[in-house]
Order: C-alpha cells, then sequence, then structure tokens
C-alpha cells in the first residue's frame, strides 16, 4: 500500500524524490517523508497529508544531496501524524529506513528492543528495523551483516530501504513479500515500490525476488544476495511502460481516462487473442502442459474486492460455457477455511497488481495442497505471476485510479475467452458456437464507444444524486456482480453508502430500505431474467424509490417505468455484464466529482493491498 522510492545519481535527490512521489500518489497514502544524506549527514523532512504539505516544508527546510529515500505511508500502526509518517531513524540518527508491509513480529521485536533501553517514538512497526540494524552495529557488525542478520529477525511480508551516513555511497534493501523494483536510467538508479514511479527516468527494471536482499552502489551497480547470504545474479528488462501511459493527458482525472481508454484496451484484447477463422482463443503465456485441463473436475476462484466481482461473473461463464463446476471464494477467506479440494481442482486467482497480499497467501495455500494455480494478472512480473504455476496477462495497461475500471473490464473479457478456451479442450462446445460468441466480442469496442459518447447524460444526473445518502443497486444472474461492482464504486469513489442485492433476494429483507430518498439503480438489459428484472423495478415504484435502469437500446417498456434511463447497444447475455457496468462507472465518477470528492485518491484506500 505504501509507496517507496530510493534514488542515487547526478541529480538534485530533493526534486527527483518528490516527483517519484508524485507518481506514487494514486497508491494511497496519508503522509510522507524524505530522508538524505549530504556529506555524511542524515538529513529527514516528513510532513501529514498531500505531497505538496512535504513540498511546503522542503521549501522551509530544504535538503540537499544526491542519495536518499522517500515514502508515502498508509497508515497500518499507528494514526497519520508526523511522528508515525516514514522515513524513521534509529536512536543516534544515524541511519533512516522506508518500509512497506507489516512486520508481524513487531510486538515481540518492540518488546525486546525497549528491555535494551531504546525508546521508540512513533506507534509503527516499522521502528524495529532500525532499532535491530543498530544494536547490532553496536557489537561491531558491519552495517552489511547487521542488516543480514536483522532480517533474519523480521516475520510478515515487506519491503525497505536504508541509507547510513557510515556508508553514505550505498542504498540498502530487503525484499520478502511485498514488491520492490530495481530500475536503472542512464546516469540514475532507483529502488522503488512501482514501475510508474520511474517512468520515464529509468529505462530498465529488475523486480527483487522475495527473500532477496543488498545494496546499491554509488556506480549504480546492484550486489544482491539470498536469505543465506549467497550472492545471486539477476537480469534487467527494459522498461515498456512509457510517460504517456502514466499521465492524465486531456482528462481533469485518471479515472476518467481509464473509463475511456476501454474500447482501445477491449480492442487489444480481441486482437492479441482471438483467431476468428479458426475460432481459436489464443493463450500463448499459459502452461506449456495443457492435457491435464481435460481432466478438470472443478475450478476455484480466489480474489478481492473488485476482481472478486470478476470471479463472479467468471463462474457463470465456466460453468455454462466449459461446463466446469466452479467455485468463487475471497481471497482473505479462502486461506483460513482449509478447503477441501483434490488432484483434479484447479485455482484461478485474480489481482489487478499481482501483488494483493490475501490472494497471495490463498496461492500458497492452494499450492500447498499440490493444486495447480493460474493467475489472471495485470503485471506478469509481479509476484503472483511469479508464484502461480502460469498466468495470464491482463493486457490493460498501467491503472493509475485506485478504483479498477478497465481491469475490471478486461479480467471479464479473459474469463469469457479462458471459458471458452476450455470448452475446446473439453470437447463441449462447437467451432460454430466459438465462432459466433467471438463475433459478438468483436462488436465490444464499437458498443462500449456508443455508450462513451453518452457520458453526458450521465454527468446530468449526478447532480441530482450529490445530496444522497444511500443507494441500492439490483442485478439477477451475471449482472447480479454488476451491480456489486456499481454499489462499491459509489462507495468507493463518492463515500455514498451503496449495497448490491441479487433482484431474487429483494423481497428478503432489503425492501425494506426503500423510500423516496432512496436511488434504486435497476440493471434491467434483455436476458432470460428480463421479465424478473421488471417485477423489481414495480416494487420499487410502488415504494416511490427513485428508479434509474440500465436497458437494452428500443427497450421502451422499462424507460416508462424509469426516472432515469440509460441504454446500451443490444449484446448477447454473456456479454452484458463488460456494457453495462460502463456507466455505472460513469455514475460513480460524476457523483463523485459533485460531491467535491477525489475520485483518483479516495480516502483510505490505496491501489495494491499489499498488507492482510
Amino acid at each position: 500500500m505504501c509507496g517507496i522510492i530510493a534514488y542515487i545519481g547526478s541529480k538534485s535527490v530533493e526534486s527527483v524524490i518528490l516527483v517519484c512521489l508524485t507518481r506514487l500518489e494514486y497508491r494511497g497514502y496519508d503522509s510522507a517523508g524524505i530522508a538524505v544524506l549530504n556529506n555524511g549527514e542524515l538529513q529527514v523532512r516528513k510532513a501529514v497529508g498531500k505531497i505538496k504539505e512535504l513540498e511546503m516544508h522542503l521549501q522551509a527546510h530544504p535538503v540537499t544531496g544526491n542519495i536518499g529515500i522517500g515514502h508515502t505511508r498508509w497508515a497500518t500502526h499507528g494514526e497519520a501524524n508526523q511522528i508515525n509518517a516514514h522515513p524513521h531513524t534509529d536512536s543516534q540518527k544515524n541511519l533512516a529506513v522506508a518500509h512497506n508491509g507489516i512486520i508481524e513480529n513487531y510486538y515481540e521485536l518492540r518488546h525486546e528492543m525497549l528491555g535494551k533501553g531504546y525508546v521508540f517514538h512513533s506507534e509503527t512497526d516499522t521502528e524495529v528495523i532500525p532499532y535491530l540494524i543498530e544494536d547490532k552495529m553496536k557489537e561491531g557488525a558491519s552495517i552489511e551483516d547487521a542488516l543480514h542478520h536483522s532480517i533474519s529477525r523480521l516475520k510478515g511480508r515487506y519491503a525497505f530501504v536504508l541509507i547510513s551516513d557510515r556508508q553514505d555511497k550505498k542504498l540498502f534493501f530487503a525484499c520478502d513479500g511485498s514488491p520492490l523494483i530495481y530500475a536503472k536510467g542512464e546516469n540514475d538508479v532507483f529502488l522503488s515500490s512501482d514501475i510508474p514511479a520511474v517512468v520515464p527516468l529509468a529505462k530498465e527494471n529488475y523486480y527483487i525476488r522475495s527473500g532477496e536482499w543488498g545494496w546499491i552502489k554509488d556506480d549504480g551497480e546492484l550486489v544482491l544476495f539470498d536469505k543465506k547470504k549467497s550472492p545471486k545474479t539477476y537480469e534487467t528488462h527494459q522498461i515498456k511502460i512509457e510517460a504517456k501511459d502514466t499521465e492524465k493527458n486531456n482528462f481533469p482525472h485518471f479515472m476518467l481516462k481509464e473509463i475511456f481508454e476501454q474500447p482501445k484496451i477491449i480492442r487489444s484484447i480481441i486482437e492479441k487473442r482471438i483467431c476468428l477463422d479458426e475460432a481459436k482463443v489464443l493463450f500463448p503465456e499459459k502452461e506449456s502442459d495443457n492435457s491435464y485441463l481435460g481432466r478438470l473436475s472443478r475450478i476455484v476462484l480466489i480474489s478481492a474486492g473488485t476482481s472478486w466481482h470478476a470471479a463472479l461473473v467468471g463462474k457463470h461463464y465456466l460453468e455454462n460455457i466449459a461446463k466446469i463446476t466452479t467455485e468463487v471464494d475471497i481471497s482473505s477467506e479462502f486461506r483460513y477455511r482449509n478447503p477441501i479440494v483434490s488432484g483434479d481442482t484447479k485455482v484461478l486467482a485474480i489481482s489487478q497488481s499481482g501483488e494483493t497480499a490475501d490472494t497471495l497467501a490463498s496461492i500458497y495455500e492452494a499450492k500447498a495442497k499440490f493444486l495447480r494455480v493460474i493467475a489472471f494478472v495485470n503485471n506478469t512480473y509481479s509476484t503472483i505471476a511469479r508464484e502461480a504455476n502460469a498466468y495470464v496477462d491482463l493486457l490493460a495497461g498501467p491503472e493509475i485510479g485506485v478504483a479498477s475500471t478497465k481491469a475490471y473490464t478486461a479480467q471479464v473479457l479473459h474469463l469469457i475467452l479462458y471459458a471458452s478456451f476450455l470448452s475446446e479442450i473439453r470437447w463441449v462446445s462447437k467451432k460454430e458456437e466459438r465462432k459466433k460468441l467471438y463475433s459478438e466480442i468483436k462488436k465490444l469496442p464499437e458498443q462500449i464507444e456508443e455508450i462513451l459518447s453518452q457520458a453526458d447524460i450521465i454527468k446530468q444526473w449526478a447532480c441530482d444524486f450529490k445530496q444522497s445518502k444511500d443507494f441500492v443497486f439490483l442485478g439477477r444472474g451475471l449482472n447480479h456482480a454488476t451491480a456489486l461492482e456499481g454499489a462499491l464504486k459509489l462507495k468507493e469513489l463518492s463515500y455514498i453508502h451503496a449495497s448490491g442485492y441479487a433482484g431474487g433476494e429483494f423481497k428478503h429483507g432489503p425492501i425494506a430500505l426503500i423510500t423516496d430518498q432512496v436511488p434504486v439503480v435497476c440493471i434491467a438489459t434483455k436476458c432470460e431474467t428480463y421479465e424478473k428484472m421488471l417485477s423489481n423495478i414495480e416494487e420499487v415504484k410502488a415504494r416511490k424509490g427513485k428508479i434509474i435502469t440500465i436497458s437494452s437500446k428500443g427497450d421502451e417498456k422499462t424507460a416508462k417505468l424509469a426516472d432515469y434511463n440509460f441504454s446500451i447497444p443490444e449484446c448477447i447475455p454473456l456479454l452484458s455484464p463488460i456494457l453495462n457496468v460502463i456507466p455505472l462507472q460513469l455514475l460513480s465518477y460524476y457523483v463523485s466529482v459533485e460531491r467535491g470528492c477525489q475520485p483518483d485518491q479516495p480516502r483510505n484506500l490505496a491501489k495494491s493491498v499489499t498488507v492482510e
């Protein structure tokens, strides 16, 4: 969740780190800080709030140098204040640490350090790290040996960077489960928790593996070790992300830009995945051995948040198209309930970032039970991609907005393509059936463009809902998940309480919520439950709820029942979740803006949940 940046180079460290921290703002944070070495002197500056607060503090109290670390903190241990902000120092202020993740044995280590006379100033778990290193150095150990000894004492998932006034030409680091990346430009070297922070300054990178630690010299050389202190080799790769991918261009917010990028993303996925003439789906990054796929009897989808909603749609696809019994589990629950599984079960993990802590822990649980795991990720260098037996690249491109939009539709599209891929292997679909499905999928980019061309309709609605305190979203079948996703988006962005329900469950309690002050979003596009959904709308109307409908183009019956109606192009029911979610994304965005919220950085949220 937190953002880490570390830098060695020829430029002014203050300006470089501030720029990089700004590029990490999308991860979510409540405070920020910087530590710099200059002529052997360690200088630390911290501020609560946005990066601009830190920038103002630095204007009043400047720092200079060519080596330093920076951090944006999302509070886990301790409230958001200047004392708890990173970087944290040892008792003598000789070294500084910026840390992402959680030290699970923090209380035990803190108690030990208190017993040795160390005084803790913050409420964070991070502060034990510099004290452990300092304590070992007091025994005569070098900083390198002290670092190695200290990380052997830490339990949990973490990544941290460290500078010391005793080694002012080295940048130290350690990684165990949380993301950390070594990136290199022409005369600049970085460590970062995410690639967008260093684009376009860096040209090549290496994703540091879990259990690796070491340091970077001022000439840019990376010295790498494993947990046993055995030297390791590494290979850098060219950074494919371009600066334009991490900029807003002409859009006021990243989220709106990413909503409008969806036709391009969907079109690109179709071009790379579908061979229409042969009625085949192409997954070149999948397992080389697919023979076992025909023997599968069950698939378990594990995911969290928006990815969980995609998984709910995926269950319908896998059962209806591939004819495989499918379960959906929330990642944070799967690993703790000791699930009953067998060798003919496959686990499919879905994560936008590829670093979701709960999903990663569930992958370890599945592999401990000797199950094969395939991951659907938007970062193929991520920990989840590495730990799974195989992965599928979501091909959504960098997603900066905290609330996922284009990654969600990419997930849903990949799930229907994977279900069709399995249906061919299992001999449960005909070539003509697949060809017809792919022909319908190929219409999606133009259909999404048609929806987006009418975005101003929803923008006008937003004024009417900015004072609302509650929303209800209703959907059936495939679009129950769409209702859940619509409710989540509105909660995330506008801070309006919103609930999503299956239409059939509406009468079993949720209908009590309906008053003339409650907007109810009803997803009523043409499908086998269309008539049932109309009954739900009539029930809302009888109780004077404000009715917002998402209907199929040309459906006058639904439009007449609604106070607000938005029509989407006609499509086959299987593809309706991809189209229906677009107006709900727009609704959440525009209501958020009307309420004066920050859609790219919702309060209390982080883009990548890297702690459990």
